[in-house]
């Protein structure tokens, strides 16, 4: 067994998604969650070079500036997945308020990926299960609320000189 388990999750998240891109390649028939992830993969030609190597290269050549793609796609997956299954149903709509503040669908799903990201660090880090209510919080902060009209003020009018009203 393995003494780290987080390397272990990576290694078989990185062999997971080699073997659904290769079917994908194959057109062999996805599951919905597969096809979601093999979408997230096309969304992100930056990386197009990594999809069919991924057990091939170590972690140092998958990673890109920092990021690595496949947690990036995993990403993804999870919250399109959640977005399908209306579960939380304020990733769904998170989503689509920041379309209306004007972000494409993949800056929204960037956005809310931020949130979730920061989500899985946090069970990680301290060993503790999802928190939905906390998730949902913080995507809530992510949309800003809409500008209220400034109240309007009556004022008396004032007459015209030399007109009558």
């Amino acid at each position: 067994m393995n003494e780290n388990p987080y390397e272990e999750l990576k290694g078989l998240t990185r062999q997971r998604a080699d073997l659904i891109w290769k079917a994908a390649q194959m057109d062999e028939p996805l599951s919905d969650e597969d096809a979601r992830l093999v979408q997230a993969m096309r969304d992100h030609p930056e990386y197009a070079d990594l999809w069919g190597r991924l057990g091939e290269l170590s972690d140092e050549q998958i990673q890109r500036d920092g990021t690595n793609p496949i947690l990036h796609i995993t990403i993804h997956q999870t919250l399109e997945n959640q977005i399908a299954t209306g579960k939380p149903k304020e990733t769904t709509q998170t989503v689509e308020a920041l379309m209306q503040q004007g972000l494409s669908r993949h800056e929204a799903i960037h956005r809310v990926g931020t949130v979730l990201a920061e989500e899985i660090f946090h069970i990680l880090q301290h060993e503790r299960p999802f928190d939905e209510a906390g998730f949902v919080r913080k995507l809530q902060r992510l949309v800003k609320p809409a500008m209220p009209h400034p109240p309007t003020i009556s004022r008396p009018r004032r007459r015209a000189k030399g007109r009558y009203r």
